[in-house]
């Protein structure tokens, strides 16, 4: 049994609890990410990467770790991104086809009135009445979507950013946030994404290490980074295990 959990500044001091609720009734399967919208500060990053320590200690002390699957602890992420993977990472932008009860298709629900507000104009590609693209204005939104890549959309830092891999965004979100234009990428998520880097590097090691695992997950986040969420002595422990 799977479900989803959004994490957002007013909750993330109840990760911990909400995730060990799930598990204990019953869900085995739980997606779970932090907002995109803007709000985030380092103290955020703070208390998120001790509340996924102490999840991770949960897990691996009730011998879960191999049982429970969470999305927020993923093996292979928190690395450099190669430049030729151009990919975006959000599927609204066209993967995630919604349709309102007026019978207007969207790329994703997120790009409907109810979700944006009065900030922008939502973005309509069709109707269930003519088709997908069947007018010039819908055509033109769904080849503004299909231009954009990964290196299109994201700043210099983004690109060259050593944690890369694996981390989110939200194309609506992007268009909402720059007025209408969705060629640039939304980063309010970005120190979470730093701390989720952080606590990816406890969980995995300490599993290892419980495992008798050789491996060792490396943390590619700069120390300077490291810092703004998380004491000098906790660095020196996470580079020890």
């Amino acid at each position: 049994m799977g479900s989803k959990m959004t994490l957002a500044p007013a909750n993330i001091q109840y990760t911990n609890d909400a995730v060990i609720g799930l598990i204990e009734s019953g869900y085995d399967d739980i997606n779970l990410n932090c907002v995109f919208e803007k709000g985030w500060t380092e103290e955020h990053a703070t208390i998120l990467y001790h509340q996924l320590v102490e999840l991770a200690d949960y897990l691996l002390e009730n011998d879960l770790e191999d049982k429970i699957d969470l999305s927020i602890f993923v093996e292979n992420f928190f690395k450099p991104k190669s430049l030729d993977d151009t990919s975006t990472w959000c599927g609204g932008y066209g993967k995630m086809i919604s349709v309102d009860y007026k019978g207007d298709i969207y790329p994703c629900i997120r790009y409907m009135e109810s979700s944006l507000g009065t900030d922008v104009p939502p973005v309509i590609i069709g109707n269930v009445y003519e088709g997908i693209m069947h007018r010039p204005e819908h055509k033109d939104c769904v080849n503004c979507m299909r231009a954009i890549t990964r290196l299109t959309e994201s700043s210099k830092e983004c690109l060259e950013c050593p944690i890369a891999e694996g981390c989110a965004e939200c194309a609506a979100y992007n268009y909402q946030d720059c007025g209408g234009h969705w060629n640039q990428r939304a980063t309010y998520i970005c120190i979470m994404h730093k701390a989720r880097a952080l606590a990816n590097c406890y969980y995995w090691n300490m599993k290892y290490w419980k495992h008798g695992d050789l491996k060792r997950f490396k943390l590619w986040l700069s120390d300077e980074e490291a810092l703004k969420i998380i004491s000098q002595e906790e660095l020196d422990t996470l580079k020890a295990l």
